[in-house]
């Protein structure tokens, strides 16, 4: 019996955009695109090799699949009328924010904004992973011209496109603590860059440390062509760690640093809370829903409050804390959760 064909595009085939597509395996024939220029002057090309790709497959396609809005997100979508194909957008984060202030956000930008609200606007179907990402508040960023109110519709209030909110799941057989912890040590996961820099609250990871020179703290995600004003000493800088080895990574760490100024559902707190890591997380977007009563709470954007947390944290139940992020994470957001996806892409199959 043939099965569905499901056309499915990402910017980058991250954990968790591979997650969705073995889930999607399940029940349809799934053709994966990339859509990754590799500087800004070849988005044209990119979006040319995109058409030809979508005008190979989506004629005989069941059902279209993006990962994120933005300028990848529009062919599917407008193709996907032409040719009556519905079109789901997974929404991460990037896509339903504005900080001006470090240039951060699709909807700050032109014609990135425009090309984000259409596409959201003319989609059958919106799965934002928070609900934070549909309309919130933040408060955390202090920067001149950042908006308070964040998520889509902040931006476009007239979209009225059919939404789901489905968090994404985790694996607690791959994601699991191995008993070689190191104390008094601290990890961050950021894809680096300069926008990153102040976005994940890596310059705050440093400060902090500066602070506490007996304890480690260890940066993934380092980019060769970054430049740092300056690394404290006991800061490990380490690039691309595989996926396969990412366990490992976070087993070895007490604590993990999440001090984002934004965020959808990040992966990498849930990842490090299952190998049984203390979560230090900044209390924005989905993070307060995620760590719950399992860790401690940066309100603003402050080195003096985050020096007194990471004391505090220094001082805890080591033990108690990373038993309870660990069980947090499991029963709040097994496997399964992300199952949503599957049962709401099926039911788009005309």
């Amino acid at each position: 019996m043939n099965r569905p064909k499901l056309v499915y595009t990402t910017t980058i085939l991250a954990s968790f955009a591979r997650n969705d597509v073995s889930l999607l395996a399940r029940r349809f024939d799934v053709v994966v695109h990339v859509f990754a220029p590799k500087r800004k002057w070849l988005t044209p090309w990119a979006v040319v090799a995109q058409a030809i790709f979508l005008l190979r497959y989506l004629p005989s396609a069941a059902v279209s699949v993006t990962q994120f809005g933005g300028f990848h997100s529009w062919l599917p979508v407008v193709l996907g009328r032409l040719f009556g194909v519905p079109s789901v957008i997974s929404l991460g984060g990037f896509d339903c924010a504005s900080f001006p202030s470090f240039h951060y956000g699709a909807h700050h930008r032109w014609p990135m904004g425009w090309f984000t609200r259409t596409s959201l606007r003319w989609a059958a179907h919106l799965v934002p992973c928070s609900e934070t990402l549909i309309l919130s508040e933040q408060h955390y960023s202090t920067g001149a011209g950042d908006p308070v109110l964040q998520g889509y519709k902040a931006f476009d209030s007239q979209n009225t496109t059919p939404c789901t909110v489905i968090p994404y799941g985790y694996d607690p057989d791959r994601f699991k603590p191995t008993g070689n912890r190191e104390p008094a040590s601290f990890l961050t996961m950021a894809r680096m860059n300069a926008p990153n820099f102040q976005r994940k609250g890596i310059d705050l990871m440093f400060a902090v440390a500066e602070r506490f020179p007996e304890c480690r703290f260890t940066l993934v995600g380092h980019a060769s062509t970054m430049r740092y004003e300056g690394v404290p000493p006991n800061v490990e800088l380490l690039g691309f760690v595989d996926y396969e080895e990412l366990a490992i990574v976070y087993a070895r760490h007490t604590y993990y640093l999440q001090l984002s100024i934004w965020e959808g559902f990040p992966s990498a707190p849930c990842e490090a809370m299952l190998c049984g890591c203390i979560p230090i997380v900044s209390s924005v977007a989905a993070l307060p829903k995620i760590v719950g009563n399992t860790g401690y709470f940066l309100v603003q954007r402050d080195v003096e409050e985050l020096t007194r947390i990471v004391s505090q944290a220094l001082s805890a139940d080591v033990g108690l804390l990373s038993t309870k992020a660990r069980e947090r994470i499991m029963q709040e957001y097994p496997l399964s959760t992300r199952n949503a996806l599957l049962h709401l892409v099926l039911s788009m199959v005309r």
